[in-house]
């Protein structure tokens, strides 16, 4: 039968049961040694014909041993203190015996959380004191005092022990608990972050895609209007490609969030058109992984955007990890571009600097949004000397993007420009 417990259910229940086990062996031992003293009392009083004082002070001192080991908690420490002060009176007059109780109500009152250390030691001072005076009184060796003090000794040191190993059990368990709850605040913080990472993938292709369907529609209706019906068919061809692959890529990013859901299981959104003549702007614009900037490009420029670019937009020098996230970070920029910068000449330049790679995107104006919160992000996850900068400058809206190059990449400088108009 499949266990439905987590970790922490079973450790928890591990530790319970062993937590019972101790207790229900103690309880056993201590019924037995109850029996077996008073058995003992009972039948050596009779045969000594003991005083009735000590019969008394004997059986107050065996009903409190009871009562601390079958009562409820709150009343262990004080019927410990009355085992300790009933069985000294009765320790001599029975050779002994009624030692055993005292012994275990100093072990009781030293392993108490709630008492200070030395509150058994006095106890057990008191003891000695009350059975010399009662030895003394009935003419009793020495070494009965002796020997009474050393065992009165002995249930200290075995308290001192006891509460330092419940110390010790308590640390172990609010050490336990502190990294399980370690262990919650990452799995949460993990889980926040994936979160993070699939808002940041759903807004990037959402704004992306959506942006550029709105472009497209409004080039359809301009088309139509002049009596371009074939120009408007292609448009409307192009702007399908680009909404059903901006529903892959969200699906994609969503997926994330369904570990359980394999890739198989998630069905491809594939255009239904049989007749549109190859991939165009829109559709590479969707899939910016595979064309990497220059698919970003060349959507751009379907959108009826205007780009200048400069340097070698592959990123040879940039391992794919950074590049991916440079990609998105240009795809943010021209689609900023394109919402708050229509018509406008975006200038885009990639320079080569040591063993660094800069990437700047610039337009007339723009505005921030969550877009650059995204992009912002990404780079600080890549870490190290990734770095990304989105300002006003000189009536332009810059976007500067600073990664260092591939450990194996080559120390030259690619250089190059290439200006393409539409």
């Amino acid at each position: 039968m499949t266990d439905l417990r987590g970790p922490e259910g079973r450790d928890a229940g591990t530790d319970s049961a062993r937590s019972r086990s101790r207790a229900g062996l103690s309880v056993g031992l201590n019924a037995i040694g109850i029996v077996v003293v008073a058995f003992w009392f009972v039948r050596n009083g009779v045969a000594q014909e003991l005083p009735v004082w000590v019969w008394i002070a004997g059986a107050v001192a065996l009903a409190a041993w009871a009562v601390r080991e079958y009562g409820p908690p709150r009343v262990a420490v004080p019927a410990a203190v009355v085992m300790v002060a009933a069985g000294s009176l009765a320790v001599v007059h029975t050779d002994g015996l009624l030692l055993v109780p005292v012994i275990i109500g100093l072990v009781v009152l030293e392993a108490a959380p709630t008492l200070p250390v030395w509150a058994a030691v006095v106890a057990a001072l008191a003891a000695v004191v009350v059975v010399a005076s009662v030895a003394t009184a009935a003419g009793t060796s020495v070494a009965l005092v002796l020997g009474s003090a050393l065992g009165l000794a002995l249930g200290v040191v075995i308290g001192v022990s006891r509460r330092q190993l419940r110390t010790a059990e308590e640390q172990t368990r609010v050490l336990e608990e502190q990294a399980r709850q370690a262990d919650r605040d990452q799995q949460r913080a993990r889980l926040l972050a994936d979160r993070a990472r699939v808002a940041r993938d759903v807004h990037d292709v959402l704004a992306h895609s959506l942006g550029g369907l709105v472009l497209q529609l409004d080039a359809v209706e301009a088309l139509l209007e002049a009596g371009r019906v074939d120009d408007a068919r292609q448009r409307a061809v192009d702007a399908r490609a680009l909404a059903a692959d901006g529903l892959a890529e969200a699906r994609r990013a969503v997926r994330a969030l369904r570990d359980d859901l394999p890739e198989e299981a998630v069905p491809a959104v594939r255009d239904p058109l049989p007749d549109a003549s190859g991939p165009s702007g829109s559709d590479r614009a969707s899939r910016p992984s595979a064309d990497g900037i220059a698919g970003l490009v060349d959507a751009h420029r379907s959108f009826g955007g205007t780009a200048v670019v400069q340097g070698d937009l592959d990123l040879p020098d940039v391992d794919d990890a950074t590049r991916a996230v440079v990609v998105a970070g240009v795809r943010e920029a021209l689609s900023n571009a394109r919402r708050h910068a229509p018509g406008r000449t975006v200038s885009l330049s990639v320079i080569r600097d040591g063993d660094a790679v800069d990437v700047v995107v610039a337009n007339p104006v723009a505005a921030d949004g969550q877009g650059l919160l995204g992009m912002r992000e990404r780079f600080a996850e890549l870490g190290g000397d990734a770095t990304v900068e989105a300002e006003r400058s000189d009536g332009e809206f810059v976007v500067a993007m600073h990664v260092p190059v591939a450990q194996d990449a080559g120390r030259s400088t690619v250089s190059g420009s290439s200006g393409r108009t539409p």
